[in-house]
């Protein structure tokens, strides 16, 4: 079979070349659309839901959020796991389908299924929606929109900006799927009430929120015609924005008695204010005269990348769009990139691209000492080029993006890719040197030591593609992470064999239209005289030969107990990623300053740092739900050949954990930030390693987690051990009293409304201006909010007209509570 191929081949040698050329031609058309990518995207087929619940305790949020979407949710098909988090104000539930299903299938069923979830959620508690569709890599570039001291914006102001212009127009960038803003405060028009105004008026709090609704409104009334025109009704009664919003909504009347109107501002106080948040981002830079400069409070706009999108192009889109938002922005405010993911493909891709380079020189090198002949070795290197083009021109066909995995396959395979390739043009110099002596034809002397050597060339190649055979029986994170790089070096191989066995032979009767002639290689001839002896003296000493080599392998098995492992490579990215733990009952403020506080720390003393961003508590929904009391901040540093604190990165990091254990009630581990983003797909925790316990009792989950904790930091190798926080959170409990409330003839849900509208707040409509949306929120003020007595205090009124003071109907007490509740698959878990 194979000799009636090769002689094919050989007969139809210009159908073989255009063969190749047009491989190569098509190769070079694919390989410019090959995804690049900096590590290989693990991430599992899942879709996330996502819930604000209105400042819901984390319990409540588990119970009338969490739970109805997880019981729903494992109806649908090939579900393989649904896991969630539920904290104050905030549902998040992970549903994740088994591998091979449509991500865009997967999103249409959870979009069906929300439909019939939200008749079991209360209207109040929030309404389920679905996350963006990235990726758990898919933070690919972040950016910091600042303004210069002397230009007079807040960070409210700058805020408003990155939501309503910025964003805006890096939407359309292909492959981007949303931007979360982080940082910054946005911006309501605040209604504050007075409670004293309110009784003395005889108004509740939803009195004033829906007068507001009741005047802010606009209409069409279709067509009027007037002769020969036609004219459009238009109905215009929305609430003007800025000051002259301020003043309309205080002007507003909640109720008229004796034809006097009672208005908004005769019970309160209407001013611009920030929306509750749970997340803030502060920064600290080096400037370029090497000094360091606090940057406070700023904007951060993260890209989210669209699942299965090409990650460098996508950044060159978004870094090529900047130029054009910059001129959207007020003079005095700049749009400043500090993370591009793009910088790290580019390094991942140099160091393959460097190793292939250097393996191909030393082929070379090698070829022409052992060959002697110019034209032999440049036919054995015409296989390398030929065969990885091939291989990259299948990676894009099938999907496979090119990363530090899949190029490491083929860094893998350089050196094998010219075997085949070097056994079939050695055989056939062999047989050349031969052709003036017996006076054979080219050709004919080609064919006969190409059918010669196809068959072990086959087994060869056979071979190795069986070694890799296991990698392809992998699954779910193992299986995206290694097959690409199997894959790479079987499409490699393949291509080695064709090249070998038909291309050789064709091209060879092109290099060599008449015999060569032998020349001795000054290298090979001294190896060859030390192989010579070296194998009659072992021959000579058979038995030690083989207790030599039996108690080397025993050697080398009982070391392997002692040999490290990983599950993957640990990239260099440039980047590194601080995960700063406090008290669950730390707020937003004091862990702000904490941030702002390590930040300085790290600028100042160690000058391979650029800069220090501390990311307190979470985004806006889509990002990750961390609560106020972690902090992460992402630290950028030099190039390592600019450092001079430290020789590695291990020993960086050792040098600044020494330098930050200086800030008191602290729990610091370092990571990197693809690294922390891997680790957590892989158990779901954010952490190298991680013991999951399971068990209904938050109580008892605490206790032998704590159990288990201390047993971990026991064991040798450990570092940066912690627990999950699952108790600590303060929390400011009102509890009724129910005898006492039908004293009275008051109903449960008075107090809960005083609880969720009066000292929450409840949004009361919008004011629209343009593209910006900016929501009037209706609540006490805050001194009237702002400890326990003062809360006490608040009015209730009976049936009867009579006031009742909250304390005296219901008890309010600061209690511990879970933080966060986390489950995997419908089971707490820490």
């Amino acid at each position: 079979m194979f000799a009636k191929l090769i002689d094919a081949a050989l007969n139809n040698r210009l159908l073989v070349m255009f063969l190749l050329l047009g491989s190569v031609g098509y190769a070079g058309f694919a390989v410019p659309k090959l995804n690049l990518d900096a590590f290989p995207d693990v991430t599992n087929v899942q879709v996330q839901i996502n819930t604000e619940a209105q400042g819901l305790a984390s319990e409540e949020v588990e119970q009338l959020i969490t739970y109805p979407i997880e019981a729903v949710m494992y109806s649908l098909p090939d579900v393989e796991e649904v896991r969630s988090i539920s904290k104050t104000g905030l549902s998040v539930v992970t549903v994740v389908f088994q591998e091979g299903t449509d991500i865009y299938f997967a999103r249409q069923l959870i979009a069906q299924k929300l439909q019939d979830v939200r008749q079991n959620i209360p209207a109040w508690a929030g309404t389920p929606k679905m996350g963006p569709n990235t990726s758990g890599l898919g933070q690919v570039f972040q950016y910091m929109i600042k303004a210069d001291p002397d230009a007079g914006y807040d960070a409210m102001t700058l805020r408003a900006l990155n939501d309503w212009v910025v964003k805006l127009m890096l939407m359309p960038v292909e492959g981007v799927t949303d931007i979360l803003s982080f940082g910054g405060e946005v911006r309501q028009y605040q209604v504050q009430l007075n409670p004293e105004k309110l009784l003395a008026h005889g108004l509740h709090v939803q009195d004033v929120i829906k007068a507001i609704e009741a005047n802010n409104r606009n209409a069409g009334g279709w067509y009027l015609e007037q002769g020969s025109e036609q004219l459009v009704i238009r109905g215009v009664g929305w609430i003007p924005s800025g000051k002259k919003g301020l003043a309309a909504i205080a002007s507003i009347p909640v109720k008229t008695v004796g034809g006097i109107p009672i208005r908004v501002r005769d019970v309160g106080n209407v001013a611009f204010g920030g929306e509750i948040r749970q997340g803030a981002v502060t920064m600290t830079e080096r400037t370029p005269d090497d000094t360091m400069r606090s940057l406070g409070e700023v904007v951060v706009g993260i890209v989210l990348k669209r699942f299965g999108a090409n990650t460098k192009n996508t950044i060159d889109d978004v870094k090529a769009r900047l130029e054009i938002v910059q001129k959207a922005l007020p003079k005095g405010v700049s749009i400043q990139p500090f993370y591009d993911q793009s910088e790290l493909i580019a390094k991942a891709v140099w160091t393959v691209e460097k190793a292939l380079m250097e393996a191909f020189v030393l082929i070379v090198i090698v070829l022409f000492l052992f060959l002697m002949n110019l034209r032999a070795a440049t036919l054995v290197l015409i296989s390398v080029p030929v065969s990885v083009l091939a291989a990259l021109a299948a990676m894009q066909y099938y999907g496979i993006s090119a990363n530090l995995m899949s190029l490491g396959g083929l860094a893998i395979a350089i050196g094998m890719m010219v075997d085949g390739s070097v056994v079939m043009v050695e055989n056939i110099f062999k047989h050349l040197e031969r052709v003036r002596e017996e006076g054979h034809g080219i050709a004919l002397v080609i064919t006969e030591a190409a059918r010669e050597v196809a068959r072990p060339v086959l087994f060869a190649v056979l071979i190795i593609l069986i070694v890799f055979t296991p990698l392809f029986t992998l699954e779910g994170v193992e299986g995206k992470m290694f097959t690409p790089m199997a894959l790479s070096i079987c499409f490699a191989m393949f291509a080695s064999l064709l090249v070998a066995l038909f291309v050789m032979p064709v091209l060879a009767t092109f290099f060599f239209t008449r015999g060569v002639v032998h020349r001795d290689s000054p290298l090979l001839a001294p190896l060859t005289r030390l192989y010579q002896a070296a194998l009659a003296r072992a021959l000579m000493h058979r038995k030690r030969v083989v207790v030599g080599a039996t108690m080397a392998l025993v050697l080398s098995l009982a070391s392997v107990p002692f040999l490290g492992t990983e599950f993957a490579p640990e990239l260099e990215e440039g980047t590194l990623a601080l995960r700063v733990t406090l008290a669950p009952s730390s707020s937003l403020a004091y862990a702000k300053g904490v941030g702002e506080k390590l930040e300085k720390i790290l600028v100042e003393n160690f000058p391979e740092v650029t800069y220090a961003s501390a990311r307190t508590g979470r985004a806006e929904i889509g990002g990750d739900p961390e609560p106020v009391s972690n902090v992460e901040i992402y630290v950028g540093l030099k190039p390592q050949s600019e450092w001079v604190s430290a020789r590695s990165r291990e020993e960086l990091q050792q040098k600044m954990r020494e330098k930050l254990e200086v800030v008191p009630g602290t729990l610091i581990a370092f990571t990197q930030p693809i690294a922390m983003r891997v680790d957590e797909l892989l158990s779901g925790v954010k952490a190298a390693l991680a013991i999951k316990l399971f068990g209904p009792d938050l109580k008892v989950l605490a206790d032998k987690g704590k159990e288990i904790e201390k047993l971990a930091r026991s064991v040798e190798g450990t570092r940066d051990v912690a627990m999950e926080q699952v108790e600590g959170e303060a929390q400011l409990v009102v509890r009724p009293d129910r005898n006492r409330l039908d004293r009275y003839g008051v109903p449960v849900d008075e107090v809960m409304s005083l609880v969720s509208d009066a000292i929450g707040g409840a949004v009361a409509g919008q004011v629209i201006q343009g593209n910006e949306r900016y929501n009037i929120y209706v609540r006490l003020a805050e001194k009237y909010r702002n400890n326990p007595e003062a809360i006490a205090g608040l009015i209730l009124q009976s049936a009867d007209g009579s006031w009742v003071r909250l304390g005296d109907v219901a008890s309010i007490d600061i209690e511990q509570g879970p933080p966060m509740i986390r489950r995997d698959d419908v089971q707490r878990r820490v």
